[in-house]
Formats: C-alpha cells, sequence, structure tokens
C-alpha cells in the first residue's frame, strides 16, 4: 500500500507526543512493506520568516493556498492509496485536505487533541477542563485569549475554527476520522461530529526490551513540570514516607521542584532526559505518578508504564480514566486532590500490591498497545476507508 502522511512538526524544544506518534506510524508502516511518503513542514521555520511572511502566517493557518498547490502537484505524482492527516498547524492548515480530495483519494485524519473546536486545542482554561466552545461558536476563546494568553493571536484561531465548521472541511474532504480514544471521540460527537465517521483506535508505545523485576523502587513523576499536569498537587501530596519521589522533565516548576528537592531528600530531580534514559528509570519504579488536572487525549506515559509491568496513580479524568484500571493496573484519584493521591500512592507502593499490579498492567499492554496491534489496526482503517471512498467504491 502507499501511504502519504501530513504531519505540520512542533517545534524542536517542545516535546510532542504528536511527532512521536507520526515517526513510530511512519516507521511501523515501512517495516511492514508500504511505500510512505511524508510531506512536512516544520515550526521551526517560523524562526526564520522574514516580516511579510510572519504578518501572513495567521491567514496561511486558515488557509495555505501554496501548500494546496504543492501537496496537489506532489500527490497527483505520487499517486499514494490513501493520505493520513496529523496536525496541520500552523503551517499546512486545512487546505491539504482538498488538495487530496481533489484528486479522489480517501483521506485519514488522527484527532491528536481537539484544535478543530478549540483555540489551545486542550480544552483548558485557567488549569482545568473548559468546554465553553464544544458544539459552540468559539467567541469565549477570544474573549479569553486561550490562544498563548493573547487575545490578537487567538483570533485567527477561533475564525478559522468558525470558517472551518461552517464550510464542514473536516466532514466533506475526510473519509474517517481516528481517535485515540474513547473520551476524544466523545468530545467531538457533543461537539457535532458524525460519531460513525470516527472510529477510535489508540497509539502504541514500542517496549524497550526488559520488564520490571520484583516491586521496583520510588515512585517516578514524567512529564512537563506544570499547574495543569498537576504536578505542584503531586508536591503538596508528597511526603518522604512514601519513599523516593524521581521527577523527569521540564517547565514552568522546575524552580519549586529544585527548591523542594534541596530541602527533601527523598525528591530527586532529573530533569528532561532521552526516551531510552527515561524508559530505564520507569522500569525500576515502584509506580509511576500521572496526577493530571486537566484532559489527556490519551497517556502515553501510561502505557509506557503498563509496558514494563509497572502501575499507574492517575486523576480519574479524560483518556487517564479509561486507560487506568482502579485496583488492578493501578489507582485513580480526583484531580486536584491531594490528600486522594497521597492514599493512592500509598496504596500501590505497597510491593504485594505493586507486583499483582504491574503484572496486570503488563497483560492490559499486551493485548492493547504493542506496535503490532496498532499497525494490525492502522491497516485496517486503511482498508476500509478505501473501500468506503465513493471515488474508489
Amino acid at each position: 500500500m502507499r501511504v502519504a502522511i501530513l504531519h505540520n512538526r512542533y517545534r524542536s524544544g517542545q516535546p510532542s507526543g504528536e511527532n512521536t506518534v507520526v515517526d513510530q506510524t511512519a516507521v511501523l508502516l515501512r517495516n511492514s512493506g508500504h511505500e510512505v511518503d511524508q510531506y512536512v513542514q516544520n515550526s521551526d521555520e517560523i524562526a526564520r520568516f522574514g516580516r511579510k511572511d510572519r504578518a501572513l502566517l495567521p491567514f496561511r493557518s486558515v488557509w495555505s493556498f501554496g501548500d494546496e498547490r504543492d501537496l496537489t502537484l506532489r500527490l497527483h505524482e505520487r499517486r499514494p492509496d490513501i493520505v493520513h492527516v496529523h496536525n496541520t498547524f500552523p503551517l499546512l492548515s486545512p487546505s491539504v485536505l482538498r488538495a487530496a480530495h481533489k484528486l479522489g483519494l480517501p483521506v485519514v485524519a488522527t484527532l491528536h487533541n481537539f484544535r478543530l473546536m478549540c483555540a489551545n486545542g486542550v480544552l483548558q482554561r485557567d488549569g482545568g477542563p473548559c468546554e465553553a466552545c464544544v458544539g459552540r461558536i468559539p467567541w469565549r476563546g477570544a474573549v479569553h485569549g486561550c490562544y498563548r494568553e493573547s487575545k490578537v493571536q487567538t483570533i485567527p484561531l477561533v475564525t478559522g475554527i468558525t470558517v472551518h465548521k461552517s464550510l464542514r472541511t473536516w466532514q466533506r474532504y475526510v473519509t474517517t476520522l481516528v481517535a485515540p480514544s474513547e473520551f476524544v471521540r466523545s468530545r467531538y460527537v457533543a461537539g457535532g461530529f458524525d460519531g460513525g465517521q470516527i472510529v477510535v483506535k489508540p497509539h502504541a508505545v514500542p517496549f524497550s526490551g526488559r520488564v520490571r523485576e520484583g516491586a521496583g523502587d520510588g515512585v517516578v513523576f514524567l512529564g512537563r513540570l506544570t499547574e495543569e499536569k498537576g504536578f505542584a498537587d503531586l508536591l503538596q501530596a508528597w511526603d518522604s514516607s512514601l519513599g523516593e519521589l524521581i521527577i523527569i522533565g521540564d517547565g514552568p516548576l522546575r524552580g519549586e521542584a529544585d527548591a523542594r528537592a534541596a530541602r527533601d531528600p527523598s525528591i530527586k530531580v532529573l530533569g528532561a532526559l532521552p526516551w531510552e534514559e527515561c524508559m530505564e528509570v520507569l522500569r525500576s519504579a515502584r509506580a509511576v505518578v500521572v496526577p493530571a488536572r486537566s484532559y489527556e487525549t490519551f497517556g502515553l506515559v501510561v502505557v509506557e508504564a503498563f509496558a514494563h509491568g509497572v502501575p499507574v496513580v492517575a486523576s480519574r479524568i479524560g483518556a487517564l480514566a479509561e486507560l487506568v484500571d482502579d485496583g488492578e493496573t493501578g489507582a485513580l484519584t480526583e484531580p486536584g486532590d491531594s490528600a486522594g493521591l497521597r492514599k493512592a500512592i500509598e496504596l500501590i507502593t505497597d510491593p504485594t500490591t505493586s507486583i499483582a499490579c504491574g503484572e496486570r498492567a503488563r497483560q492490559v499492554y499486551l493485548e492493547r498497545f504493542t506496535p503490532e496491534r496498532d499497525l494490525a489496526a492502522t491497516e485496517r482503517i486503511y482498508a476500509d476507508a478505501i473501500a468506503r471512498h465513493p471515488a474508489r467504491a
């Protein structure tokens, strides 16, 4: 099968689960014998834009005639069987959907975030969930300056969402929408999208080679050090009686983490690490903690823990509540509840409980989240989209 993958990569200094998923998908497809052609724009290029290009960027994010033209020529030359679209913001724009449509090509688009109905893409405001614009014209996003806390920068995004909502761009030009969780699908259905167009396919996580032995040591937090990730709640919940807390990542609360570690020897701050080193630390953990205050569309770190036989303590919010089976593969706690978080960590860090939950977590990984299962599901989605597409049916 010939597959064209379209993706606007996020800035290289910004950790991106979307970039990771796109790269893994391309490798999986190539290794299984499919031909993969990647059409990529990189947000790092924006830093090299001249004044005129910067001024036009908000309009380009709504509709990029240049990318539509270039992609039309490329697709006409390569003639893929399927076009798989990931992120289109801000350089590609939804214009690439029409490029494929004009050539009669079926399009699959993965819903990595909520940008089709939310200006900041994460249904979040003031450090917590926000659904004020779901199913509505998102003018509230402009009022609150939801994108980068700037009303000026938010207005073009609100304009783009409104334009494509009225034109039904994603419904007209996309054969199949792919959600990484039932939660994401439910939010898009609430936002007015046809549930019959959306199929749920969780992301896969590669296995680094070794499963945890025994109960492990220490509790690991792996992610951005921010309020919405619940990092402040974790620091409030933590005390040395719980063992050792290992923090991997960076972000606005890094200073607070370093200051707390200087006072409390049970806390170790490692900062940002390469993926291989992150997995090495994670593999030896008693538990991984994901205390998010805001919606997660999936939760790669949860599945990475499962892959290595490590249980997870997570907030009962968004897709995290789907991934973690309370009492089976870890524990769920209410977001923002530091006392409840502490009790959950105390429960799961019991050695016998940690081993039992870790073994079940590993089994869930093998049943649902391996690259092999992801490849098979992706191929089924592609085949179904090709069969249902009017130009091919």
